[in-house]
């Protein structure tokens, strides 16, 4: 009995001792996008840097439902239609300050258009983060509410909650993440997104990851308008993955088809 005492905090050491740890992100993906005779090519890269550890849920590509670390982040787009070419840049940051208030702000430059935000946010607990935000448009100001709950279901699994509504109520989004470890190496996450607008039809899409390993998973993505969605993501070492997708949208009436490929690095 002693040796079994003794013996259980490095059993859970063991236990926890694969989490990996990241500072930063950055992503390439290169979109060909087939619609009727129209062909679309889309180059999109993007990093984020936190200033604090990312600590990994098992797979590589997991971590937590509420992000509690302060961070900068910057994304380009190119995309190409064969007569015209547009281009989009954004930077932003959060900054969580030690009393739980959170401040975000960022700019977009969109074609020829620029928007800007502001956010301001309160982490009433580890569990429970609420923001709002201000979208500065051209002609136009947009203020929304965001809501996000996690819930520990034990020391692996969760179910995650967001809750997003606009200042007027013409948008109200509510979506929910499940995280599941299954045993080994294999997890598996499932994501419901569900829109009610006021103006226009609601709209769900279903989402869903089943990870082989820690480093290789497939994913597949339904949604109310026939738009199917088919990856994979395969980490060659802790530092570098690759992963392609292909999305199609069966109907008649908006018929389109997106090959995808991209490489992240996690540093």
């Amino acid at each position: 009995m002693r040796f079994k005492l003794a013996a259980l905090p490095l059993m859970l050491f063991a236990a926890t001792a694969g989490a990996e740890e990241y500072n930063s992100f950055t992503k390439a993906n290169y979109f060909d996008t087939e619609f009727g005779a129209s062909d679309a090519d889309t180059l999109n890269f993007e990093t984020i840097y936190y200033f604090g550890g990312k600590e990994t849920l098992g797979p590589l590509k997991e971590f937590e439902y509420i992000n509690k670390v302060s961070n900068f982040s910057a994304e380009f787009s190119h995309v190409n239609t064969g007569s015209i070419d547009h281009d989009t840049f954004s930077v932003g940051g959060e900054y969580f300050t030690s009393s739980g208030f959170v401040v975000g702000a960022g700019i977009v430059d969109l074609w020829e258009n620029n928007v800007d935000y502001q956010s301001i946010g309160y982490l009433f607990s580890p569990d429970f983060l609420v923001t709002l935000k201000h979208i500065d448009y051209d002609s136009d100001n947009e203020f929304s509410v965001d809501a996000r709950y996690n819930h520990q279901l034990n020391s692996t699994d969760y179910i995650g909650f967001n809750l997003f509504v606009d200042e007027e109520f013409d948008t109200r989004s509510l979506s929910s993440k499940y995280f599941t470890h299954l045993g080994g190496e294999q997890y598996l996450t499932a994501e419901l997104t569900y829109t009610n607008f006021d103006e226009f039809d609601d709209h769900w899409k279903l989402d869903s990851e089943f990870f082989f390993t820690q480093r290789t998973s497939i994913g597949f993505s339904f949604d109310e308008n026939e738009v199917y969605k088919l990856g994979m993501n395969h980490f060659f070492n802790r530092h570098f993955a690759v992963e392609a997708a292909y999305v199609s949208n069966t109907d008649s009436d908006d018929d389109y088809d997106i090959y995808q490929i991209g490489m992240t690095v996690q540093l």
